[in-house]
């Protein structure tokens, strides 16, 4: 039905890709719990967990701008199948690493194989986002796509956890990196099946930098990606010390589990809420309410001493989380024209696929050298202060533009 919360999934792209990715991102997931468990095992070291996700920030960085380019002059689609055979490779190599039987692996492979991956995703990034909205054929429309998306990663990345920990106990790390691997058959396949136009292309001399111009020249823009920068380095990073709170819960792998797939079931319930409610209140309140009780949620958490009370404040986190998430997405992409779509999300991505594992590093030194319930406390209380300027900051602006005479 036309404007319905699933309108999106009348196009038989954007059903392909929903599939394809469900499962994708799912693998995905279950390699992001094992990766950190494996590391912890190998370490018992917070500092060590920060340095993992720290260690994509950088390549990041350095290639992100040149993948939004890219997405912006070439096919999206084959873009995606090469970063997927790409993620596919790295993924098994790991895998063979975790059995131990070439070497004993050590935390700094695992640093490599997570820098190299991060140059892949500057790539697949900006592409992946700027497909979705090549893959339904009215404007109408894109809003829904994105909404569905975002649920559907946040679906994946509550099943993604639970199955890695049932596999994590049954198993071992690399039978989670294993499965990883062999679910980018899924996505490949599905991006073979499409039937997709070509982006109109940029110009040949355009700049890669005009994202940055656009967000800049853009306030409410600006803000938008100052307030995902913000959640991606401060609270986005509370996942990176669930296996120290795992531990301290005397829960183990299980716990560890229990707390990503907690997170993901508020993170998938946000997503279902927007998909539904989105048009029932102001973008403002879906992005900073959701950046507000996000920072609540993750100083809440840092004193609870009941494991079952932490997964309950998990699941509020992941809710407000998404909301924030999926609303600052969806503003950021109805703002943009076509032909800067590419460069302007790989400026976003960028923004949180940078800050996010800088957040990490962040949290994981403040852990070690403080303790780690004090880390979320410092980090939420100073997300909740600076998001609450930019709300003043946002309101002053609006205030302004009603008072001009029209």
């Amino acid at each position: 039905m036309s404007g319905g919360p699933l309108y999106a999934f009348s196009f038989r792209n954007f059903r392909l890709f929903f599939v394809g990715q469900s499962i994708s991102v799912a693998g995905s997931w279950m390699q992001t719990v094992a990766q950190q468990w494996l590391v912890w095992q190998l370490t018992h070291s917070s500092l060590w967990l920060g340095i993992v996700n720290g260690a994509s920030a950088i390549p990041y960085v350095a290639f992100a701008m040149w993948g939004g380019q890219l997405a912006d002059r070439h096919s999206r689609r084959n873009i995606l199948l090469w970063t997927q055979v790409a993620s596919m490779i790295l993924a098994t190599l790991l895998a063979l690493l975790a059995t131990n039987r070439w070497m004993v692996i050590l935390p700094w492979h695992v640093v490599v194989l997570s820098g190299i991956t991060s140059v892949v995703n500057a790539f697949n990034m900006p592409a992946q986002q700027a497909l979705v909205t090549d893959l339904v054929d009215e404007r109408a429309a894109i809003s829904n796509a994105i909404a569905l998306n975002s649920l559907r990663f946040n679906v994946a990345r509550f099943l993604g956890p639970l199955i890695a920990g049932i596999i994590l106990v049954k198993y071992s790390a690399a039978a989670c990196f294993a499965l990883n691997a062999v679910s980018f058959i899924a996505v490949i396949i599905s991006l073979l099946m499409m039937r997709v136009s070509p982006p109109r292309k940029c110009e040949i001399d355009a700049s890669i930098w005009e994202g940055f111009r656009f967000i800049r020249d853009n306030r409410s823009v600006y803000r938008t990606v100052l307030i995902i920068g913000l959640g991606a380095f401060f609270t986005w990073p509370l996942s990176t010390l669930f296996p120290v709170f795992a531990t301290s819960f005397h829960q183990g792998a299980r716990g560890y589990s229990g707390m990503m797939s907690a997170n993901g079931i508020g993170a998938a319930l946000g997503g279902i809420l927007l998909a539904w409610m989105s048009h029932l209140l102001p973008r403002r309140v879906w992005v900073y309410g959701g950046a507000i009780m996000f920072s609540v949620s993750v100083v809440l958490f840092s004193v609870i001493t009941n494991y079952y009370l932490a997964l309950f404040c998990l699941v509020f986190g992941g809710c407000s989380m998404i909301l924030m998430a999926i609303s600052c997405n969806t503003y950021v992409q109805e703002q943009v024209p076509d032909s800067l779509r590419g460069r302007v999300m790989a400026v976003y991505n960028l923004v949180f696929n940078a800050m996010f594992p800088l957040g990490g590093l962040e949290i994981g030194y403040l852990a070690q050298h403080l303790n780690s319930v004090r880390a979320l406390q410092i980090n939420g209380s100073l997300c909740f202060l600076l998001t609450l300027l930019l709300l003043a900051w946002n309101v002053r602006d609006t205030r302004n533009i009603q008072s001009i005479p029209s």
